[in-house]
């Protein structure tokens, strides 16, 4: 009977993730919450004004506007607002990416120190920060090129654009898929080969090819396996996310509920300051409830892969790492 190592491999690594997490040790826990914040399971989103009728706009709303000059100079604030994010956006990615093959190093050395590694390892994240550029590049180019025509022909029947949308959302879809399965195959397999191997994304890709060609259904074996833990690893992540910020909620509650009592006639923006202490601390503690789960996969990925070929079995072993 064939051994698929995606199952086999499950519980060597919650063994070593165990095993690198605890006891606990604040050093560690901190650094890899922090190389969590970049390389993921996190995520923020912001709601955006709604406007039923005009009537929702004071009449003088844009007096302030009406100056020749003035729109050019707000077109221009845009501009450099959006350039501002683009360029943030970009940075976070960069580092994320450099970010990926530090925590290779740091659980396959069982070593988690940044510094370490983050410069030897800049050139491989420029690499893999380009390569993710260029998919996002193709896939939008990809989806243009289907939609435009789609738009195209669906006017020409009179469809309305919700059925026009509906009837594109499968190809969406599908999409969507392939450039998560290149993702995750990037990041759990072509990263490490590519320390290993030292070499470039493409020739990191090749090398995977040629060891996952002959043993196909190992690898779709792990994609369910991958995707079905990552599953309910989210559930489990957003479950204690909620229970832990209601919990470093309660302070704040209480001290607004005062606050509030003692001025009744106040607006309710007085609350907002408590807003900025309560996010510097909620944010780090989210991050901390992710460092198991990070670890795991990451230790997981780089399991199965030394198990595919033992060339490229990066993690110690197991009785060394236990010891």
């Amino acid at each position: 009977m064939t051994e698929y190592v995606a199952l086999s491999e499950i519980d060597s690594a919650i063994r070593r993730t165990r095993d690198l997490l605890w006891p606990f040790r604040k050093g560690i826990w901190l650094r890899i919450a922090l190389i969590a914040l970049f390389i993921g399971w996190g995520g923020a989103g912001f709601p955006q004004p709604t406007w039923s009728s005009d009537s929702d706009f004071p009449s003088d709303a844009f007096t302030g506007f009406s100056t020749p000059g003035a729109l050019p100079d707000m077109a221009g604030l845009i501009i450099a607002v959006f350039l501002l994010i683009i360029a943030l956006a970009l940075l976070y990615m960069l580092i994320g990416s450099i970010f990926q093959f530090v925590f290779v190093d740091c659980i396959r050395m069982r070593n988690v120190k940044i510094r370490d590694y983050f410069s030897p390892r800049a050139g491989k994240g420029i690499r893999l920060f380009l390569f993710q550029i260029g998919i996002a590049v193709l896939f939008l180019l990809l989806l243009a090129a289907l939609i435009i025509p789609f738009i195209i022909l669906a006017r020409g029947f009179a469809f309305p654009a919700a059925v026009s949308l509906l009837l594109f959302l499968p190809v969406l879809i599908i999409l969507a898929i392939i450039v998560g399965i290149i993702q995750v195959i990037t990041i759990d397999f072509v990263v490490p080969i590519m320390i290993q191997k030292d070499c470039g994304v493409i020739d990191g890709w090749k090398e995977f090819y040629s060891i996952i060609s002959t043993q196909w259904m190992q690898g779709i074996i792990y994609l369910i396996v991958r995707f079905l833990a990552a599953l309910g690893a989210g559930v489990v992540m957003i479950l204690l996310t909620l229970l832990a910020l209601g919990i470093v909620a309660i302070p704040f509650l209480v001290v607004g509920f005062i606050l509030y009592a003692a001025m009744p006639m106040a607006n309710i923006s007085i609350l907002l300051p408590l807003l900025i202490p309560y996010l510097i601390i909620a944010i780090p503690v989210v991050l901390l409830i992710s460092v198991p789960f990070v670890t795991f996969f990451r230790t997981y990925s780089l399991a199965v892969l030394g198990r595919l070929d033992s060339g490229y079995a990066l993690l110690p072993e197991e009785e060394e790492a236990t010891g």
